[in-house]
């Protein structure tokens, strides 16, 4: 499943100055929005905090993000073609059940009911599902899985170890998105925002065969980059490649 990518448009020819179509690349900030708040939402994830984002912290580092990615991308336009990628559907997690739990849930959630599950009858499992705001379900029987929506402003990872808590539940895990893809990722030390692109191609469905690595810096209004060799040897450069393995 493809969760985000670069949109292409057609530009309007005009015949007497050209007779092939012109292809033009998304704006270096047009995506910025959504690709601010993947971005947000994992900065945010990794600091910790609990099952949910907040609204106010989202929105504020949302901000913050957008305006640094769009100042490398007006310095270093290339990078525009390198987007920030969506890892896992937002508030989709996958169960696998065992024992009395599996039976109870497959016997209670069906067709007619999945997109309002009612409760369950056991305690532990509806009320984590309570909490978390399930919104929706399916369940295959004979695997003993079931597929929860919940609100978005879950983090699904914190969510998965909630679940393994509970009786019942074999595993539990985001629905992550396949394959490879170029990506990007960040953190902030003091004042300065520190920026990974990684470009990445050659069958990325399978997880993509090449990838190359650049680095860049951004204070007081600046952009600046940072030579590979030296990035690779300094924090927190050094932590998000580790924390992504990204070599």
């Amino acid at each position: 499943m493809v969760l985000i990518g670069s949109v292409t448009a057609v530009a309007p020819v005009d015949s007497a100055e050209s007779s092939d179509a012109t292809l033009l690349h998304p704006s270096p900030w047009e995506a910025a929005d959504a690709e601010a708040q993947f971005l947000a939402d994992r900065i945010l994830r990794r600091e910790g905090g609990g099952l949910f984002l907040d609204d106010e912290s989202q929105r504020a580092l949302g901000r913050e993000v957008k305006q640094a990615l769009s100042l490398v991308r007006r310095a270093y336009p290339a990078m525009a073609e390198v987007l920030v990628r969506e890892e896992y559907m937002p508030g989709r997690i996958i169960l696998g059940l065992e024992g009395e739990l599996r039976d109870v849930v497959v016997d209670t959630w069906n067709d007619e009911n999945a997109h309002a599950p009612p409760p369950t009858g056991h305690a532990a499992f509806d009320a984590l599902n309570a909490k978390l705001g399930l919104r929706a379900a399916e369940t295959l029987r004979y695997g003993g899985y079931a597929f929860l929506d919940v609100d978005e402003r879950v983090d699904v990872i914190e969510a998965t170890f909630a679940y393994f808590l509970i009786d019942g539940v074999d595993y539990a895990r985001p629905e992550w998105a396949v394959g490879g893809s170029p990506d990007v990722d960040a953190a902030k030390v003091r004042d300065t925002w520190h920026f990974v692109f990684r470009n990445a191609w050659g069958d990325c469905p399978a997880g993509c065969i090449h990838s190359e690595l650049s680095f860049y810096t951004v204070a007081e209004g600046e952009a600046e980059r940072t030579e590979p060799a030296e990035a690779r040897a300094m924090d927190p450069f050094a932590t998000l490649l580790a924390d992504r393995d990204w070599y």
